[in-house]
């Protein structure tokens, strides 16, 4: 560490005796000889690539984050992309000669703006939205967030109307269409967790322990035979997806059971409505787990876990911003979109998610996707989540094509070009 901080001090005696071949354009955060700006995104304009945690000013903070990233490259425990400031797959010393260079550059605040994201009801309902909100705002002022909560389905729709800048969802089916007609780029996952199969704590049903495929072909059985009830969310939701699904896998056709609504019964609503209905009913539901860990937790409902989490009810978060390109979506708050994309899978994003829930419930109701694809730490989830949510699966969160204007988003070692 010393020698590298007097490699750093020298290179800013060098830059203060040389100080008139140093141009810096406060307003725009530009450096004219700093650093090359050919992969510097549009939407980080406001500041310069030495703002490696983008607070406005290039100071003893930014050379820090260096420090820990000194002599990494991708696939390094200690890599970091936003430290790679000359984008060359390696924090050496041209990067710390560049951060000499712009050391002490301090930034106008950006004008004020609106972000609005459509997303999920399961992250509203848990509450991690506003934990989200509160702390971006407070690192990014200017960015003032709204969040829709809708099903998936519909947060889509939404963004394809122009009414959200981007969403944060779970669904890979619906979130590939969205990508794939144009209307989103640059999807990222940022977290996990699983659905379960919750239900009456006497369980008419038997199905305690069961595989969920086995659970469900039983709770038709017998629903056909009045002895038990199962309550969708019929709201082409993420969650009312991965149910549709999972009856297909377990060879029963949905199209027709939902005909049958003595046992079976839609409610149209988010997560916590139909929980509510499900515990009123005595009834069965698929819920993902924040859900029904919140609302017992609240006292809202009475019911127990039958189906505990399986590879078949993996559950994954993904966020994707509007596509500016596309002719509907032009007004598309996109720099703000990337920014806060950018801060959910940076370090405090990612543990904002690792640690939301544990004061509460014990454990997170999150598992943090940036941490278990970089160290690999557990091969079986990881391999679970490649195959469930990847696009294709198995290959990358994100093909080529569906990138834009991107910086340093795929730079790491698990991110294929």
């Amino acid at each position: 560490m010393l020698p590298l901080l007097l490699t750093f001090f020298y290179q800013i005696s060098n830059v203060n005796a040389n100080a008139p071949a140093i141009s810096k354009d406060i307003s725009t955060g530009i450096s004219n000889s700093v650093v090359s700006q050919s992969n510097w995104p549009d939407w980080l304009n406001w500041t310069i690539p030495a703002d490696i945690n983008l607070d406005l000013k290039v100071s003893l903070a930014d050379l820090v984050i260096l420090a820990h990233a000194y002599g990494s490259k991708p696939g390094d425990v200690n890599w970091n992309a936003a430290a790679d400031i000359n984008n060359d797959t390696r924090v050496d010393l041209p990067d710390l000669v560049t951060m000499a260079q712009s050391y002490g550059w301090a930034g106008s605040t950006p004008s004020a703006t609106k972000l609005i994201v459509s997303s999920t009801t399961s992250l509203y309902e848990t509450g991690v939205e506003d934990t989200m909100k509160t702390a971006f705002q407070t690192k990014f002022p200017w960015i003032t967030i709204s969040f829709l909560s809708q099903g998936t389905g519909a947060a889509i729709q939404t963004a394809m109307r122009g009414d959200a800048d981007m969403i944060m969802v779970h669904d890979p089916t619906q979130e590939n269409t969205f990508l794939v007609k144009g209307y989103g780029v640059n999807r990222k996952i940022i977290a996990s967790n699983f659905f379960i199969i919750v239900g009456p704590q006497n369980d008419p049903a038997n199905i305690t322990g069961m595989a969920p495929l086995d659970a469900l072909k039983q709770i038709k059985t017998l629903g056909e035979q009045g002895k038990a009830i199962w309550i969708s969310r019929g709201d082409g939701s993420g969650t009312n997806s991965k149910e549709k699904n999972l009856w297909a896998a377990a060879g029963i056709n949905w199209t027709q059971i939902r005909t049958e609504t003595s046992w079976y019964k839609e409610t149209g609503q988010g997560m916590t409505p139909t929980l509510l209905v499900a515990n009123q009913l005595g009834g069965y539901t698929l819920s993902d787990t924040a859900s029904y860990l919140t609302n017992t937790k609240n006292g809202n409902i009475q019911m127990t876990i039958v189906v505990q989490a399986t590879k078949d009810l993996l559950n994954v978060y993904s966020v994707i911003a509007d596509n500016p390109l596309n002719a509907n979506l032009t007004k598309t708050n996109f720099a703000a979109s990337m920014l806060f994309i950018q801060y959910l899978l940076s370090d405090e994003g990612q543990n904002l998610l690792a640690n939301y829930g544990t004061s509460t419930f014990g454990a997170p109701l999150f598992a943090p996707f940036v941490p278990l694809v970089s160290t690999g730490s557990n091969a079986t989830l990881l391999s679970w989540i490649q195959n469930y949510a990847y696009i294709p699966s198995n290959v990358t969160e994100c093909p080529s094509t569906y990138r834009y204007d991107a910086g340093s988003l795929y730079a790491n070692s698990w991110d294929p070009p």
